[in-house]
């Protein structure tokens, strides 16, 4: 009976994290002083009555801003009792603080989130009352930020969000937010939930006791993740081409008299066209955006011609010459690389042949270069995809349409296959073959590259129909499979006269698609068709509900219920293995260790694990990668991925790992100690679990504490090889730079990952690598490699965007490579963020920098 209780507890609980794998985007976004007065937004949670309370209560709930707006100032919540009692959250935008206020006074309740936090990720806010204290006190992200007492005569409450008309307390004034996951918990037992997960409609139910609350203007987030949205369309004279500035939010669609500008900061957008002198953009051009110098290019290869846009004159600055022949080039793919400041062109149709030839233009001293692949065969091709990372050495491109001969007729065929491409090296290297079914399709121009969770985003489409559709899909740089996102978009396809293509907006973190169709090439006057599409980012699912599609829920159950007995089993066999394991210590194998010290020709691959199986990374964004090789980092709960790390890190820093006592002070400080315990107990089992996936480690408690205990010496953990290399190497040389240098280039250790108890270590990672790179700069020879300087410099902006002395090494190397304008925008950005976080101007100018 003891094993079949525990056989059921184990099914539950995989049952648990299935449940809570698909963490979808979702929440309510508030309409606020851009919208008229009776069309913002309110949500009341009990709109007929009250919710009473006879003991202490906790009200807890996740909120963002929304960026790019003018007015912040107005009320989060106001709580209203039976005898007319309020309690409000506000944000007083010139203070840029939170405060709470009680009846008419201010309390010592104010507190401030990091605006790097409060515009791009949530943050977690609690308002705890102790009715018998008289209290509340105000927690964000688990931290006390403030308490104040309070004289409360009843315990009934209303809870107004944003807008509200009751009685005196009736307000217009809120800020433009987003809430998500409201809980309202009675003597730390939740008692109401609202997740506002809603795709429609003007209500939200509570999940625990079906509490109705009521929404007026209600704007949901998860459809905004699910469906595109046609945010406009309009016809231009000449034939279009598109080009997008990431930094600024502007689209560009370049006509032959105007060039059309979509704003997607302005809400609503609106397309604004810059009128100039008839152009000769010739049938099958193509434009594209520089944000390093700023400036707006139109491109045709066959004459080999790049033009840039003056703003200021609104006209551009050469014109193609008339007559031309079509173009060799069609959907040829482009980037430009930071690297050496060159446009890059590959891949193409044109007279019945299908090209592959890399061609490059040297923006400083306007040449022109036929680029030899030193790499991995690439045949002839085109409608593929290609994007680029955000250091612009590598370009990913995906499949295509072409044929190995390049004659159109010999064998054309469908590519899916995934390269990627290597600007220093000047080298393909073939990655995989997408997975794919029976349907044929080809690709949008581009490809959005997320370096940090190493995916991609496309746009896919069946080349066979006229009316063909788009499809987003999500893969990975590193796994074959991939998933179809949001619902598809309407495109008139027919090859050469038309054209499509996406981009992602940081600013407004939304992804664009652009659809072209042009006028037949002997057409009396031409035109071409633009249609812009945007979703919000990060893109999902489309929801069951909404398409129709028959669930699969009850399979998907019994696959879950047979992998947890597998799990359960495994379990019980190896859990006296890993009670003799050797505990992971804040190092490698010595043999290992000594190769990372001593061998000059150790490569990167050594660092990265076995095929990217079995990998932990903590550099970056927090990432699992199982034994398979697939990500699973979706099926850590934000329990038990804090729970995961906090075992992790002890481990490797003190070898022993931490006490019951340490974490539940950590995770459960505010339960009482069965309550902790039980939690403890069910989710060291879920992660357990979780961890059988990823490879031969484990959690488990030796001599008191508890510790990540690893068995499998192909399983990567970013954290211990870091670890290594600082201990080995106090004064760092090449051999040992480089694999740091290959570790932190994911990005800052737990990057958007916040808790109280890791700060220090996070501070201590950060002085760690700075004064290793600093260090290693010190020894280097500026004329002899800027190149590699500046490279460092980089690394050291990730831990600290502010280093003044990284600033000087980058500034110096980049004007030594001549890259006057690049170190000038290198400074520029140094005192814009300066100015930003220190409020105050930046005493040196570049002139000092370089000297």
């Amino acid at each position: 009976m003891l094993l079949m209780r525990r056989l059921i507890n184990s099914i539950a609980i995989v049952v648990l994290v299935h449940v809570n794998c698909f963490g979808q985007t979702y929440g309510l976004t508030f309409s606020s002083h851009e919208a008229f007065l009776e069309k913002r937004t309110n949500l009341d949670l009990s709109p007929d009555d009250s919710l009473c309370f006879s003991k202490n209560f906790n009200l807890e709930f996740e909120i963002k801003f929304i960026p790019n707006d003018e007015t912040y100032f107005g009320y989060i919540i106001r709580i209203i009792n039976g005898n007319d009692q309020n309690i409000d959250l506000i944000y007083d935008q010139r203070a840029g603080l939170f405060k709470v206020i009680y009846g008419e006074k201010i309390t010592g309740i104010g507190f401030m989130i990091d605006s790097l936090q409060l515009y791009k990720v949530w943050t977690r806010l609690n308002l705890a009352f102790d009715l018998d204290k008289n209290l509340v006190e105000c927690y964000m992200n688990g931290k006390t930020v403030g308490k104040s007492s309070l004289k409360l005569k009843n315990a009934c409450f209303k809870f107004l969000w944003g807008a509200n008309d009751f009685q005196q307390f009736k307000t217009r004034d809120l800020p433009p937010m987003q809430l998500k996951n409201i809980k309202i918990s009675e003597q730390q037992k939740l008692k109401y939930f609202w997740p506002l997960d809603e795709i429609q409609g003007d209500q939200c139910t509570d999940k625990i006791a079906g509490k109705v609350a009521r929404v007026k203007n209600p704007v949901w987030i998860k459809p905004k993740h699910q469906n595109w949205i046609l945010a406009s369309s309009f016809t231009l004279r000449g034939y279009g081409s598109a080009a997008f500035d990431s930094k600024r939010d502007k689209l560009y669609i370049a006509g032959s008299d105007s060039v059309a500008v979509y704003t997607l900061r302005n809400d609503p957008a609106v397309i604004d066209f810059i009128a100039n002198q008839h152009q000769n953009l010739l049938v099958g051009h193509q434009s594209i955006f520089d944000s390093i110098t700023d400036k707006l290019y139109d491109i045709y290869k066959d004459q080999k011609k790049v033009i840039p846009f003056d703003f200021k004159t609104a006209q551009w600055k050469e014109d193609f010459a008339p007559g031309a022949a079509i173009t060799e080039f069609w959907h040829a793919n482009k980037f430009i690389s930071v690297v050496d400041s060159s446009l890059y062109i590959i891949a193409g149709y044109g007279q019945l042949r299908y090209k592959n030839e890399i061609t490059r233009y040297h923006f400083p001293t306007k040449t022109w270069e036929r680029v030899t692949n030193m790499g991995d065969s690439f045949p002839p091709r085109y409608l593929a995809a290609l994007g680029t990372t955000s250091d612009g050495q590598f370009a990913y491109i995906l499949g295509g349409y072409g044929s190995h001969t390049g004659d159109q007729m010999l064998d054309p065929n469908y590519y899916y296959d995934f390269y990627r491409y290597d600007v220093r090296k000047r080298s393909f290297k073939k990655i995989y073959n997408l997975k794919t079914g029976v349907n044929q399709f080809t690709f949008a121009n581009s490809l959005i590259i997320d370096s940090v969770s190493n995916e991609y985003y496309a746009l896919i489409f069946p080349n066979d129909l006229f009316n063909s559709h788009l499809q987003l899909i999500k893969g990975s740089l590193k796994d074959s499979t991939f998933q179809p996102l949001g619902n598809p978009i309407d495109y008139s396809y027919h090859d050469i006269q038309s054209f499509a293509d996406l981009y992602y907006s940081p600013v407004s973190n939304r992804l664009i698609a652009v659809t072209m169709l042009y006028s037949k090439y002997e057409a009396k006057e031409q035109t071409t068709q633009v249609k812009i599409y945007t979703i919000d980012f990060p893109p999902e699912v489309l929801n069951d509900s909404v398409t129709g599609v028959k669930s699969t829920n009850s399979r998907i159950f019994i696959f879950l219920a047979v992998i947890a007995l597998l799990a359960v089993t495994s379990y019980f066999l190896f859990k006296s293995k890993f009670r003799n394991s050797k505990v992971l210590l804040a190092g490698v194998p010595a043999e290992e260790e000594d190769m990372m010290t001593h061998n000059p020709n150790v490569t990167n691959s050594h660092f990265q694990g076995k095929n990217n199986r079995s990998s932990i990374y903590l550099f970056g964004q927090f990432q699992v990668i199982d034994k398979d090789g697939y990500d699973i980092t979706r099926l850590f709960t934000p329990v038990l991925k804090e729970l995961l790390l906090i075992i992790i890190i002890h481990t490797i820093k003190n070898g022993r790992g931490i006490s019951s006592e340490g974490i539940n002070e950590i995770l459960w400080h505010d339960k009482s100690e069965k309550d902790a315990k039980n939690n403890r107990s069910v989710n060291l089992v879920k992660l357990k679990l979780l961890l059988e996936k990823v490879g031969d480690c484990a959690i488990n408690k030796e001599e008191g504490f508890w510790q990540f205990q690893n068995a499998d010496k192909d399983m990567y953990i970013d954290y211990v090889k870091y670890s290594s290399i600082i201990q080995a190497n106090p004064k760092p040389v090449r051999e040992s730079i480089d694999p740091l240098l290959h570790i932190i280039n994911r990005g800052p250790f737990l990057f958007k990952t916040e808790y109280g108890w890791l700060d220090n270590t996070k501070s201590e990672v950060s002085s760690q690598v700075i004064d290793q790179c600093l260090s290693y700069l010190n020894h280097l020879d500026m004329h002899k490699d800027p190149e590699r300087i500046i490279e460092v410099a980089n690394s050291i902006f990730y831990f600290d965007p502010l280093n003044e002395e990284a600033l000087i090494y980058k500034c110096k190397s980049l004007v030594s490579l001549k890259r006057f304008t690049q170190a000038n925008n290198a400074y520029l950005k140094f005192i814009k963020d300066y100015r930003e976080i220190y409020g105050e101007d930046y005493v040196k100018s570049f002139h000092e920098i370089i000297s």
